[in-house]
This record gives C-alpha cells, sequence and structure tokens, in this order.
C-alpha cells in the first residue's frame, strides 16, 4: 500500500477525482434532512392557519353573492309570478325563498362563520306582486371579519349591502 502513495501516477489521479469532483456522494446526510424538515414545517406552520382564514372569508363572501342574487331574484319572480315572494331567514341558519308564504321555492344554509344575529328588526325580506317590498329594516350578519348589514328601504325594494 505504501508503493500506490509514491506513486506519481495515483497522486496524479488523486489529485484530478478531488479538483473535479468526482468523488460520488451517496445521498444527504441526517442533519441536512431534519435542517430541510424543520423549514417546511415552519412554513406550513405560519402558512395554513393563514390560507384557513382566506378560505373562510371566500366561503362568506359566496354566501353573501349568493343572498344578494336571491334578494334580486325573489323581487323579480314576485314581479313576473304576479305572486308574493319572500326570503325568509330561520334561526337554524338557512334562509327560504318562498312564494305565497306556504311554497318554497328554495332554500340556502348560512357557512358556520354566519350568524343572524338577533338585533335584525327583521326575519325576512319580502316583495309584493308589483315588487314592491313588503317591509322595511335592517338584517344585521356577525361574520369573521366583522358585522355586515342589509338595509331594505321602502319602495321598489331598494336593498343596500354593507361590509
Amino acid at each position: 500500500m505504501s508503493e500506490w502513495r509514491h506513486c506519481k501516477h495515483f497522486n496524479r489521479w488523486c489529485s484530478v477525482i478531488v479538483q473535479t469532483g468526482c468523488v460520488k456522494n451517496k445521498g444527504f446526510s441526517l442533519l441536512e434532512v431534519v435542517i430541510v424538515l424543520a423549514l417546511l414545517m415552519a412554513t406550513i406552520g405560519i402558512g395554513l392557519p393563514a390560507y384557513n382564514q382566506i378560505a373562510v372569508q371566500k366561503e362568506e363572501e359566496r354566501f353573501f353573492q349568493l343572498l344578494k342574487n336571491d334578494i334580486y331574484f325573489a323581487q323579480t319572480e314576485a314581479y313576473r309570478s304576479g305572486l308574493s315572494v319572500s326570503v325568509m331567514f330561520r334561526e337554524v341558519g338557512r334562509y327560504d325563498l318562498v312564494q305565497n308564504q306556504f311554497s318554497p321555492i328554495s332554500s340556502r344554509e348560512f357557512p358556520d362563520s354566519v350568524i343572524l344575529q338577533k338585533t335584525s328588526n327583521l326575519s325576512s325580506i319580502g316583495y309584493w306582486s308589483n315588487g314592491s317590498v313588503i317591509a322595511s329594516g335592517t338584517l344585521r350578519f356577525l361574520t369573521s371579519t366583522g358585522e355586515r348589514t342589509i338595509v331594505v328601504h321602502l319602495g321598489k325594494g331598494r336593498v343596500v349591502f354593507s361590509g
């Protein structure tokens, strides 16, 4: 073995391997894997709650857009059919579209993060057959981002959404 160390060809061959990086690394060390996993878990730990909050806000936005569309549909359907149509809010976390107070048209559930507050002075938004509002008032909803209100004005059913 000592013969190889003194051989100039062996020394040249070893220096070429070291200089060119031909020594094969057969994987990652345990420390490198632990560091990468720690960084990955920290990134996920920070990002996941933010993603969940964004998902809840998007679900609320979709709900209020559907509610707005259903309110406009109720007014249009009342005018078209010549019958009264109402959006009735239930305490069980849903609202129903009904015609003549008895014939259901459709029903939708509230998202878990949306609550109809008891301070609301309306339990339904109704339209007469000519498209005008049956009663005016305010609906208050508690959401993950604060309070949202729907104000219904007398007359031809102007509805104002806030928040």
